[in-house]
């Protein structure tokens, strides 16, 4: 009887997309289709957050220090292109470094989205309450002793 009521109300509710669009992962308990356009604002936003935060400026001071090097000695140029192979290098380094080092600052913006989704069904911690409190004998049973 629950499931033919919680079939019915799937089909009622306006924010899911018809059968014959559902992908084939549609999962409407996760309820993701809902917020996808807060999670594509995210991505955008660390997108740009990590050039302009941490690409960029990693970049710039990279090839900065090495055309310094360059020019005290410490670094040979190549007789044919000078020293810009080696700025080029560390100007990718140095951006993919800066990349690399905003993931943290990325994850945190999504673990936080995620723990205000956490009330909607979103993450393993829903219905974790609900299974404990129901108290079923055969959890009680299967604890070793």
């Amino acid at each position: 009887m629950a499931s033919a009521s919680t079939r019915g109300n799937q089909d009622k509710d306006p924010h899911l997309p018809p059968p014959s669009k559902q992908s084939l992962l549609f999962c409407p308990k996760s309820k993701l289709h809902i917020h996808r356009a807060e999670i594509s604002k995210i991505m955008r936003e660390c997108q740009e957050e990590s050039f302009w935060k941490r690409a960029l400026p990693f970049s710039l001071v990279s090839m900065l220090v090495t055309q310094g090097l360059v020019y005290q000695g410490y670094l040979a140029a190549n007789p044919r292109f000078g020293s810009l192979p080696k700025v080029a290098v560390a100007g990718l380094l140095g951006f993919g470094l800066g990349k690399v080092s905003y993931i943290g600052a990325c994850q945190s913006k999504f673990h936080f989205f995620e723990d205000q989704l956490r009330g909607a069904g979103f993450g393993p911690q829903h219905n974790r309450f609900e299974a404990k409190a129901g108290g079923s004998p055969e959890s009680g049973s299967s604890r070793p002793a």
